[in-house]
């Protein structure tokens, strides 16, 4: 199975240079991306109010963020809200957050054009704020936050912000390129506040988008 795999403070993963993708083909990445995610958001989830996106300023992320809620009220005929926050620091994090108050799910996107210098720091700030926070919205954590295990990082570092996660769902996804597949994972909490993964949907990757995300490891 592949994941997004983990980029270092200089914009690389695993020694090779992020610029493999044009920033044309970036866009294009996230648009179809995005419409797999904003689709299963509606189907798959099944959320039908509010959708909240916490992103950051960046022409990636807010590509991808434009994309998921397109698909989103396009599901349900434009009669849906969707809600959008910022936050580039760890200090904006709380208030960005309880802008949301009103969504059902929450979804963070933000990690494509950052290390985990970055994006470590704005998921321990999430999850702080997420155990206080008058939002009680369902999470769903992009992928390239799950996968280099930031969540389970912070969790591990401080246990107690596991009670953020307790009383709603938590969502994630991943993607086999082999067999043309991404998963909607569902994140069960188990009683030592880690959190495994049980599939609960997938949708096929059609051709340009498995040949854009290859590209992109």
């Amino acid at each position: 199975m592949y994941y997004m795999r983990g980029e270092n403070k200089n914009n690389c993963r695993g020694g090779t240079p992020v610029a493999s993708l044009t920033l044309a083909e970036q866009f294009t990445l996230r648009a179809l991306t995005g419409r797999v995610v904003g689709e299963a958001i509606a189907n798959a989830i099944g959320v039908k109010g509010t959708l909240g996106i916490l992103t950051n300023k960046t022409y990636i992320c807010a590509s991808l963020t434009g994309a998921i809620e397109a698909a989103y009220l396009a599901h349900y005929g434009g009669t849906r809200r969707v809600v959008t926050t910022m936050a580039e620091s760890e200090d904006q994090v709380k208030s960005a957050l309880e802008g949301l108050a009103g969504s059902n799910l929450v979804f963070t996107a933000f990690g494509g054009e950052a290390g985990a210098d970055v994006n470590l720091p704005l998921t321990r700030a999430f999850l702080r704020a997420l155990k206080d926070s008058l939002c009680k919205a369902d999470v769903f954590f992009h992928v390239r936050i799950w996968a280099p295990g930031f969540v389970k990082k912070v969790l591990e570092e401080d246990p107690s912000l596991a009670e953020g996660l307790k009383n709603r769902n938590v969502y994630t996804f991943s993607f086999d390129l082999e067999k043309g597949f991404f998963f909607f994972n569902r994140g069960v909490l188990g009683a030592d506040n880690s959190l495994t993964l049980e599939k609960i949907a997938e949708a096929p990757i059609g051709v340009e988008h498995n040949e854009l995300l290859r590209k992109s490891l």
